[in-house]
């Protein structure tokens, strides 16, 4: 089944058969009448290209920044859903070591960090003197970014 949205001309198609909301917009996707799609007219591009223009663009619903951007809209999709499964994967891995401490980095979000003591914060006072106080409010350090928290 074949599926469009009227307010930013995504189609969508195959697998995306259940789906009633777009994957860019979140507006609900409609079913592609027949006379595109028959006699090869959606294969040959002419039927994708006529309802775009006949219905799509027409509709009260359209949003011609959203039609310009989609493709951007989805790449960046792409790119945050393939971090978070970089980050499950890093997890499965060990690379992210498991969160003993019940925190994680505010900054890369990352689990693999470790408690700052008391004894380095007074070396470092001790290296540093006055300009380690901003350091010393800190109580964790992120082994994956680097950062204190």
């Amino acid at each position: 089944m074949l599926s469009f949205c009227k307010k930013c001309g995504r189609t969508l198609q195959g697998i995306f058969e259940l789906e009633t909301t777009c994957d860019v917009c979140g507006s609900e996707t409609y079913e592609v009448p027949r006379k595109y799609i028959d006699n090869f007219r959606w294969r040959d591009g002419d039927g994708k290209q006529a309802l775009i223009e006949e219905i799509v663009k027409t509709s009260q619903e359209f949003d011609q920044y959203l039609f310009d951007h989609k493709d951007e809209i989805l790449s960046k999709q792409s790119a945050e859903f393939n971090a978070k499964m970089e980050h499950g994967k890093a997890v499965l891995e060990g690379r992210d070591k498991g969160n003993k401490f019940g925190v994680e980095c505010p900054y890369c979000h990352a689990t693999n960090v470790n408690k700052i003591t008391t004894t380095s914060k007074a070396v470092h006072t001790a290296l540093f003197g006055i300009f380690s106080l901003g350091r010393n409010s800190k109580n964790f350090h992120c082994n994956n970014c680097g950062s204190d928290f």
